[in-house]
């Protein structure tokens, strides 16, 4: 199946980058790529994102490792009943999942190496999880579970005409019930 192929892809592809990055540089070592831009700094990650959670190990192999279970079940059982962009974001999520899973079972620490110097060092594991998040919110904002148009995009989508035939279609007014004044008992009709 494809999708297993995706993340078969995105964990080969981020474990060659980190093992060129970490053959060819020293911790802490740093290369710039397009001048002050881009830079290419080793560095061990202990913690997750943007290194939240330093030094709880465990927890960062557990929790991972549970969601991305099951997530490939999912996308083992349900990949026909689903778009293929959702299955392609959910697919890339996983595979970069586990190329950062792989690294902290392995070696305690994340490998990052893409450094802009006004944003955390990350690697390619990040950048496919940060890419199929921002899919699966794109799916989810114009596709519902179905298949069909989300009720926002359907409403977007909706010509003018249609809303302004909704608008003319007022519901007749109410008019307030009267109520007794303060102090008196209504009358009760026989």
């Amino acid at each position: 199946m494809i999708y297993l192929l995706v993340i078969f892809g995105v964990m080969v592809l981020d474990r060659i980058v980190k093992t060129a990055t970490t053959v060819s540089m020293n911790v802490g070592d740093t290369i710039p790529v397009l001048g002050d831009f881009l830079h290419l700094t080793y560095i061990r990650n202990t913690g997750a994102a943007f290194s939240l959670l330093e030094g709880h190990t465990l927890l960062l192999i557990l929790v991972p490792g549970i969601i991305i279970a099951i997530a490939i079940i999912f996308i083992c059982a349900r990949y026909k009943a689903y778009k293929p962009v959702f299955m392609f974001s959910l697919a890339l999520m996983c595979g970069g999942g586990l190329g950062n899973l792989t690294d902290r079972a392995a070696y305690g620490y994340v490998v990052d190496m893409f450094d802009f110097g006004f944003f955390p060092v990350f690697n390619v594991a990040d950048i496919c999880v940060c890419v199929g998040c921002g899919l699966l919110l794109l799916y989810m904002i114009l596709f519902n579970e179905k298949g069909g148009k989300a009720p926002a995009a359907k409403q977007a989508a909706e010509p003018v005409k249609q809303t302004e035939k909704k608008k003319a279609k007022k519901e007749p007014e109410k008019k307030p019930e009267k109520k007794a004044p303060k102090g008196r008992k209504p009358k009760r009709l026989k």
